[in-house]
């Protein structure tokens, strides 16, 4: 089936506040673009109300943890908390970026929660394959562990085009028309 990923939507998890992690979510956004496919990425939330989550969000945040702030700081991660656990819900596929040397507080919850709802899940491992922290290895087949973006990029253009087969029950597609 040709195009089979047709308006689907993807959450693309990473590590935000320890590493910059746009370059890699620009570069994968304008593949997934051209198969029509939503890209949900939280340096640009897509909600109505404006819930920020760039390098200046998190210089400020950090600033107040500086000044003993945490009341504030509580709040405004609670919010974008329950913002970016939202697009995971509303996703049809997660994709990660992983760096094993990095903290990712929040991209391992993400994955607990995509985990648990049985959402098929990309995974790149910065280092390659064989670097894929074991706990991981515990919460996802293998099969979605990858070496680079690019072969995840490559796998979704195989999957979209029929060319390789869904051969997973996480994914649970519906029809084109109520996409």
């Amino acid at each position: 089936m040709n195009n089979l990923l047709y308006r689907t939507k993807t959450y693309l998890v990473g590590a935000m506040q320890y590493k910059n992690g746009e370059s890699w979510r620009e570069n994968i956004t304008s593949i997934l673009e051209k198969m029509s496919i939503t890209v949900f990425n939280p340096y640009h939330k897509p909600f109505l109300k404006d819930i920020r989550e760039n390098d200046d969000t998190r210089k400020h945040i950090h600033e107040l943890m500086e000044e003993e702030q945490y009341d504030v700081v509580q709040e405004r991660m609670k919010e974008i908390r329950a913002y970016d656990l939202n697009l995971v819900d509303r996703s049809d596929f997660i994709i990660a970026y992983i760096d094993p040397t990095t903290p990712t507080f929040g991209t391992v919850e993400e994955l607990v929660t995509a985990v648990r709802m049985k959402k098929p899940t990309f995974i790149s491992i910065e280092g390659g394959k064989k670097k894929t922290p074991y706990w991981l290895l515990g919460m996802f087949p293998h099969k979605y562990f990858y070496n680079t973006i690019d072969e995840i990029s490559n796998m979704l253009v195989k999957i979209d085009s029929g060319e390789k087969e869904i051969d997973s029950d996480r994914w649970r597609l519906l029809r084109k028309e109520f996409r």
